[in-house]
């Protein structure tokens, strides 16, 4: 059987249609994540992010992970009665994070273990007052 030009053109535009196809429908079955439920309001309040950060330049290694002891350590030098919260970020899967109050003991130091949470790459972010000054200081950890 020998196929002309027409036959030609009217397979190739057929697989290509079935192609498409096939791309539309495996998109729309992607799980698409938000980073953040309300990210339009969290943009709007972006200015306070950077705020928060950049009251604590200086805290660069507030936070420190012993790889060997699975144990994340907060330490500040700053005084009084500091209490905050402590947020887990995965990026691969938004269902995976969560927060916890933290409050530093008489040594300013924060001991959290992390030998429950899942292997990967997770940012781990801090934040507390100080009077009336919002801060916050992260740092990401891979856990093995």
């Amino acid at each position: 059987m020998k196929l002309n030009w027409g036959h030609k053109l009217t397979i190739f535009t057929v697989l290509f249609m079935l192609f498409i196809t096939s791309m539309v429908y495996y998109m729309m079955k992607q799980d698409v994540q938000l980073v953040e439920k309300n990210y339009y309001e969290k943009g709007i309040k972006y200015q306070d992010e950077i705020n928060k950060h950049a009251a604590t330049k200086g805290l660069d290694n507030a936070i420190q992970f012993d790889q060997n002891k699975n144990e994340i350590l907060f330490i500040t030098a700053m005084s009084g009665n500091i209490a905050g919260t402590m947020k887990f970020y995965k990026a691969s899967d938004s269902k995976l994070d969560f927060d916890i109050p933290f409050t530093l003991n008489d040594e300013g130091k924060f001991i959290y273990n992390v030998s429950a949470l899942q292997k990967g790459l997770w940012k781990i972010t801090f934040e507390w007052k100080v009077g009336e000054q919002a801060m916050a200081v992260e740092k990401e950890i891979m856990i093995k």
